[in-house]
């Protein structure tokens, strides 16, 4: 240890010094990440749903048959079925959303020519805060808001 400090040119205090700045940056850096990649995978979750919420509706467009995107809050997963058929694979919802029992429906129904059968508000609770997912009724406008 001591040939290896004469080789630096460092002292020992010297080490210990920019060893406890390491550490310090370290020690805010990954918890601030965690905060960061919840927030992205926030982002993706919502960005997918709208996606698939779209894709239902075109979908009753095309097969002239009703198609629904329905929440399951034991399996924490969301699904998009017609025909009484599942048609795309569960979704995980993140562990950080959580579907608010506040919600006045449990999902998304497109009737067989594309508009909403039942218009309402989902919430949900995010690590950000609370979002809202309107469905209005008539040609079936999905708005999120926060």
């Amino acid at each position: 240890m001591k040939s290896l400090l004469k080789e630096t040119g460092f002292t020992l205090i010297e080490m210990l010094l920019v060893l406890a700045v390491l550490m310090t940056v370290v020690g805010i850096a990954i918890p601030s990440y965690r905060t960061f990649e919840i927030d992205k995978e926030e982002d993706r979750f919502f960005d997918l749903l709208l996606r698939d919420i779209y894709f239902a509706q075109s979908e009753s467009y095309r097969t002239k048959a009703p198609v629904m995107v329905v929440f399951r809050e034991a399996d924490h997963t969301y699904e998009v079925i017609w025909n009484l058929k599942k048609g795309l694979p569960p979704r995980k919802i993140p562990l950080s959303v959580k579907v608010k029992k506040t919600s006045n429906i449990n999902g998304v129904y497109f009737t067989a020519n594309g508009s909403v059968s039942s218009s309402g508000t989902i919430y949900f609770s995010t690590s950000t805060g609370d979002k809202s997912m309107v469905v209005h009724l008539g040609k079936g406008r999905v708005v999120f808001s926060e």
